[in-house]
């Protein structure tokens, strides 16, 4: 029996097919199992993954267009493994990848999945951003968006199930991250170790974006609220806002409205400090959240009027520490000029 299963569905992938198999193919971890799912393609997709012939690759065809979570609890059912490597068609995963996955979640089996960093890449394969992320930080942020790439995870199979595995139709990954962290230890290995394809498509960002916007947005709710009480109240802007979706925010103009964001910031962030969880690292979480309390501030204060902006500053009680560093360093002469 192979020691992981890596699990990929594909719909309509023949761009980029060749290039993601032949990355899990090549993986320096050899005994695994390569469960390849097509849901209906109606492209070459089917003849690219029946053009290989390596005995790890095991193919399966829904018989009718299931949808992304369906088709990977189906993949779940067929793995004949504990650990499963999560992979999508439009990427690419490095070559230790498979192995330096196995290798934590033997050492440490506690833990129920791990992650890691990726690159993100345009469709030539140019490179666009990595993403810095503090693995630290991670359970705490996992409140407010979906820090975790879903093909860079390994996962044990038995926890996933326990949580129910994939239950909606959209977001479905940052779903089944908050489920399994409410009762597994689950963490993030700083390594980058998969190129992350941004397409034309991607359904998260551009098929089916508002789709996937709205399911995060009631995702985040009840995460709030699953700290904060059921009947916590907080405006559609100060949602966006705590996804770093600044905007709507800014567009009210209002120094009120982003004082009573960061007010209610603090409260959500006291309360996930009192709520008992095993990923719960009281000091992590402390400087999560002040640096998601600060970059927020930042933001508002260089966006908002320049008196506004200040105002600001004087109501979260942050201007006299402000003014101190503008006269520190001089850049109180540029303001002036501006």
């Amino acid at each position: 029996m192979p020691k992981v299963s890596v699990l990929m569905p594909v719909y309509n992938s023949e761009k980029f097919l060749n290039e993601a198999i032949d990355s899990i193919l090549q993986q320096t971890f050899t005994d695994f199992e390569f469960i390849i799912i097509d849901d209906c393609s109606t492209d070459s997709s089917v003849a690219i993954v029946k053009s290989y012939h390596d005995s790890r690759i095991i193919f399966h065809q829904n018989p009718s267009n299931l949808g992304i979570s369906p088709t990977l609890n189906r993949g779940i059912g067929l793995a004949a493994t504990e650990l499963i490597a999560r992979m999508d068609a439009d990427d690419i995963s490095y070559p230790q990848r498979l192995q330096t996955q196995f290798d934590y979640l033997t050492a440490h089996p506690e833990c129920a999945m791990v992650s890691t960093a990726a690159r993100m890449v345009a469709e030539d394969g140019s490179a666009i951003r990595i993403d810095e992320f503090n693995s630290a930080f991670y359970y705490y942020n996992l409140t407010f968006s979906c820090w975790i790439y879903h093909p860079t995870v390994m996962y044990r199979k038995q926890a996933v199930q326990q949580v129910g595995m994939y239950t909606v139709p959209y977001a479905e990954d940052f779903e089944l991250w908050w489920q399994l962290s409410r009762q597994f230890i689950i963490t993030n290995l700083p390594e980058v170790l998969l190129d992350y394809r941004v397409t034309t498509q991607s359904l998260h960002q551009v098929q089916k974006k508002d789709e996937y916007d709205q399911a995060q947005r009631e995702q985040l709710l009840r995460n709030i609220r699953y700290y904060a009480g059921q009947d916590y109240c907080i405006s559609d802007n100060q949602l966006e806002c705590l996804q770093h979706n600044f905007r709507p925010l800014l567009k009210e103009n209002s120094v009120w409205s982003v004082v009573d964001c960061i007010s209610k910031l603090d409260f959500i962030s006291s309360k996930i400090l009192t709520k008992e969880n095993v990923n719960l690292d009281p000091e992590a979480v402390s400087q999560a959240a002040f640096y998601k309390r600060e970059f927020i501030i930042d933001y508002y204060v260089r966006n908002l009027p320049k008196m506004k902006g200040l105002l600001l500053m004087f109501r979260l009680g942050v201007l006299q520490s402000f003014l101190k560093n503008l006269f520190a360093t001089g850049w109180y002469r540029v303001m002036l000029l501006q």
